[in-house]
């Protein structure tokens, strides 16, 4: 991976690999970690919200 791509990515020593959609995402594990926090908070918020919406099927 050419250097100006982990450097933005900030790819120092450890990294995680995802599989999102069709492509792959490498990131450094600190910022991973990061992301992944703030969206599981995200995510719980919406899941709160769609328990309280009612569905008429």
């Amino acid at each position: 991976m050419p250097g100006n791509l982990r450097e933005f990515a900030k790819l120092d020593k450890e990294c995680v690999v995802i599989g999102v959609s069709s492509r792959v995402e490498i990131w450094s594990k600190e910022q991973w970690q990061q992301y992944y926090q703030q969206s599981e908070e995200a995510f719980n918020d919406i899941a709160e919200k769609l328990v309280d919406f009612d569905f008429d099927l």
